[in-house]
């Protein structure tokens, strides 16, 4: 989730270089905590999403929502001629909408203002993306050169979408999948992939890996985010671990979440762990945050189901 990987990034920028010279408490630096923490990220065509308040804390205090959470804020998003979203506390710094089924719509300004309880005011703007218009999915063959079948997608099939993956079967290693967009402008985007069968087999083989190799096989996969240079994507096989059901999803993203995801230590590169040793990535990632820290973001998206065999 995007909430805790901002709070640890935040924990390792405030670590300083390590030595063994120095004593435990040292290695925390108190600056660091109670630092106001925003995540929300608005989908256009979904409903408002939830907030949620935190704040940094102590590196060497574990991670939770009843640790970090701010609850007793005030949290309003406006947009248009003063039209406005107030959110109610929940719970442990979550903050629902008050009117769960308004939609967010595209190419429109959305202002997030968090007022907590101690009167600091923590305030983040986000333009949503147009809509994401994929215009076909389509299977080449290795080469890349020419159309083997065109997949078919979850719209064809709203009150059944599962049928999707019995129809759309594709074999491991087998083709390249295309996903040719329209010519929109966009800040950036990102692809997501998940295998959706828990228990379904390997498809590589791991005879000549250790244990702690195959472990690194996950089933969920992104891309790094990247500019739109060219109006198709290709989604690689070396990024599918299993046998079985998938979903793509393909990602528009606002500035907010491209700003951050490209200067995130770990969202630059793709995938979903976090690592690094302590006093790596001292810059901090880029925020579009007043008063704070965190994510007030939006995207669209679009998705597509297959199904992998084995060869």
């Amino acid at each position: 989730m995007v909430l805790r990987r901002l709070l640890l990034v935040l924990m390792m920028m405030v670590l300083p270089a390590c030595s063994t010279e120095r004593s435990d408490d040292e290695f925390f630096a108190p600056g660091g905590a109670g630092v106001p923490v925003i995540d929300a990220t608005m989908v256009v065509g979904k409903p408002f999403p939830n907030v949620y308040v935190t704040e940094t804390l102590l590196p060497n205090q574990p991670f939770s929502y009843e640790a970090a959470g701010i609850n007793g804020a005030r949290v309003v998003i406006e947009w248009g001629s003063r039209i406005r979203m107030p959110y109610i506390n929940e719970t442990h710094g979550l903050y629902v909408p008050m009117f769960p089924d308004s939609l967010v719509h595209s190419d429109v300004i959305y202002g997030l203002t968090v007022t907590l309880p101690d009167n600091r005011v923590v305030k983040a703007t986000t333009t949503t993306p147009g809509a994401l218009r994929v215009r076909e999915w389509v299977l080449l063959d290795d080469a890349g050169q020419t159309v083997q079948d065109t997949l078919r997608t979850f719209d064809e099939f709203p009150s059944n979408p599962d049928t999707l993956y019995t129809l759309n079967q594709l074999t491991f290693s087998k083709g390249l999948l295309e996903v040719r967009l329209e010519n929109d402008p966009a800040q950036g985007y990102l692809v997501g992939l998940e295998s959706l069968d828990l228990d379904s087999p390997l498809l590589v083989d791991t005879s000549f890996l250790d244990d702690e190799d195959v472990d690194n096989f996950t089933r969920q996969n992104q891309s790094p985010p990247f500019a739109p240079t060219q109006a198709y994507l290709r989604a690689p096989w070396f990024a599918i671990y299993y046998e079985g059901r998938y979903k793509v999803r393909v990602f528009k993203m606002d500035r907010n979440w491209y700003d951050l995801a490209r200067t995130d230590p770990v969202l630059g590169q793709g995938g979903f762990g976090f690592g690094g040793e302590a006093g790596d990535n001292t810059v901090p990632p880029l925020f579009h945050v007043d008063g704070g820290v965190g994510l007030f973001g939006s995207l669209a998206s679009d998705s597509i189901g297959f199904y992998v065999n084995a060869p």
